[in-house]
């Protein structure tokens, strides 16, 4: 029985293998039951007694190679150092708030001045100003003379790291006299009511700027202004101008984009003839002109080179409406660091105000026609650079093309002669201009400049009491920070003046005018100011010193020498 119970096992296993190698998904499960015995011998263990060590230490190889002992040379040296040095920056200058002016001079004229301002801020300053200065004079033959110039200013500044901001008030007043005349022809010479003018301005303005240094930052310029000028004479301007200036660094160099609004309302009414009739009634007149002007341009630039190339728009709004188009190109190259030659060509509208027109000459009528001039290329090019150190130099020739230059001339219809009117002519102008200045460490500083131009004019004779030849030179002369000496001498060459009426040595013109030369004048100026110290000083100038009677305009003269002197204090 024993073993039929193992052949039927044993079958049962094959049967299960041939299943499993017939199909590999088939798993059959045989439970299989026998009995028999089984014995397991006991496992030996290995009898382990630890010991103690005494001794930890390693016991030295020994080696049979031998050691000389050797003990190589040394030497130090030390090397001395350098005593520490401090940079001992000298401390800032300790301001002062402000000075008073005061002096007096020939002619009765005194001379008073004031400024007030704000110490270090980091973030704003703040300032003062008034000044008065007048002359109670009489020229030999001619009407009364006497002037006065009065003006005060105010001013906050607030800045910050990135832009500031900046707002300002002025009033000033200035008041002549109509003098040019013969008084011993003229039977109301003595009424000085009659003769004289007074200009008063009231104005403001505010104006940013930003100053980011990131090359994507949008940096910009801008201001808004505003002024009131009026006359004795009931003229009247109101002007409004924007100002902005847009710049942005790329790679490739600077882009920038400036836009311009001036906006001038002009009234006035109309001066009364000299021969009228009994019912002359004077018409008041309005004159409103707005300049726009828009100028994209781009400049690229390396160590020793400069372009700029752009476009500027100028539209002239009054009755009418005309655009202008100029070029706006510049181009200039640096040799040695020494010689920069430079080429260019622009052009543009300036306003002609009563405000720019009567500060050039007060001898004005009250009613002027007011054209602006019209620049409509001025291509120039010239050298600058420095002969030594010390010596620098710009000399520059220039071709322009103008029409509308505004010209002086006598009036004779409103007036005695004494007043002057303002005509237009266009021209073709050639400059010759240079500029010398030689400065030795802000001691000694001369300068040099002068302007020679040839006028072609289109409809008149001559460019009327202009110049051709103007050369100025000036120096400063500080002699140990305590005796300062200014010098000025001015040359102005022959001017020619119209005028309408036959007098010896005019000549006559084609349109039954007549023209007279007006001599070339030099006009020599010297101050000094001694400094007793830091907050106390006097001064006393010499202005005509070679006590010239130059004419500044046909029969107006201009004082002799004159004396003056003061003080000035700082507190």
């Amino acid at each position: 029985m024993k073993y039929i119970t193992h052949i039927v096992g044993f079958i049962a296993i094959l049967m299960v293998s041939f299943t499993g190698f017939a199909q590999n998904d088939t798993i059959i499960e045989v439970d299989a039951y026998g009995k028999g015995e089984r014995k397991i011998k006991p496992t030996p263990k290995a009898t382990l007694i630890p010991s103690l060590i005494e001794d930890t230490t390693k016991t030295q190889i020994k080696s049979e190679f031998v050691f000389f002992e050797y003990t190589a040379g040394s030497e130090m040296q030390l090397q001395p150092i350098k005593p520490a040095k401090l940079k001992i920056i000298d401390g800032l200058d300790k301001l002062k708030r402000g000075y008073i002016k005061g002096g007096i001079g020939m002619y009765t004229t005194p001379l008073a001045e004031i400024y007030y301002n704000s110490l270090r801020s980091k973030n704003s300053n703040w300032g003062i100003h008034a000044r008065h200065i007048s002359s109670n004079s009489s020229i030999k033959n001619t009407g009364f003379s006497g002037l006065s110039e009065n003006k005060a200013s105010a001013f906050y500044q607030h800045y910050n790291r990135r832009n500031y901001w900046r707002g300002e008030l002025n009033y000033k007043r200035d008041a002549n006299h109509f003098y040019g005349f013969n008084r011993d022809e003229i039977d109301s010479a003595d009424d000085r009511k009659a003769i004289h003018q007074a200009f008063n301005n009231i104005g403001a303005r505010i104006s940013t700027s930003s100053f980011d240094t990131d090359t994507g930052d949008l940096n910009y310029e801008g201001s808004l202004a505003y002024y009131n000028y009026s006359d004795k004479y009931a003229a009247m301007e109101n002007n409004v101008v924007l100002n902005t200036r847009f710049k942005k660094l790329i790679p490739a160099g600077l882009l920038a984009l400036n836009f311009d609004v001036d906006y001038n309302n002009y009234k006035s009414t109309e001066s009364t003839p000299i021969i009228s009739p009994a019912s002359f009634s004077p018409n008041q007149e309005t004159v409103n002109n707005t300049i726009i002007r828009v100028n994209p341009s781009a400049i690229a630039s390396g160590d020793k080179w400069y372009v700029r190339a752009g476009v500027s728009v100028n539209a002239d709004i009054s009755d009418a409406t005309k655009f202008h188009f100029y070029p706006d190109i510049e181009a200039k190259y640096n040799f040695l660091d020494i010689f920069i030659p430079y080429i260019g060509i622009n052009g543009g509208l300036k306003r002609n105000s009563f405000k720019s027109l009567t500060q050039e000459n007060p001898f004005l009528l009250s009613q002027v026609n007011l054209d602006n001039t019209n620049t409509r290329y001025n291509v120039y090019g010239g050298i600058r650079g420095s002969i030594t150190n010390d010596i620098t130099f710009n000399l520059q020739v220039a071709r322009k093309s103008v029409y509308g230059n505004a010209l002086f001339v006598n009036d004779t219809t409103y007036s005695i002669g004494n007043r002057m009117d303002v005509i237009y002519d266009s021209m073709d102008v050639t400059e010759l201009n240079a500029q010398f200045m030689y400065d030795k460490n802000e001691k000694l500083r001369v300068y040099v400049k002068g302007k020679y131009s040839f006028f072609s004019p289109l409809y008149q004779a001559y460019v009327w009491n202009t110049p051709a030849l103007d050369i100025t030179v000036g120096g400063i002369y500080d002699l140990a920070n305590k005796i300062l000496v200014r010098a000025d001498i001015y040359f102005i060459g022959e001017r020619e003046a119209k005028i309408y009426e036959a007098i010896e040595g005019a000549e006559l013109e084609s349109d039954n005018s007549y023209s007279i030369s007006q001599k070339a004048f030099l006009d020599f100026n010297l101050g000094f100011e001694y400094r007793y110290n830091k907050n106390l000083s006097g001064f006393i100038n010499f202005n005509n010193i070679l006590n010239q009677r130059y004419l500044m305009y046909y029969q107006y003269p201009v004082q002799r020498i004159n004396i003056m002197g003061g003080a000035t204090w700082r507190f």
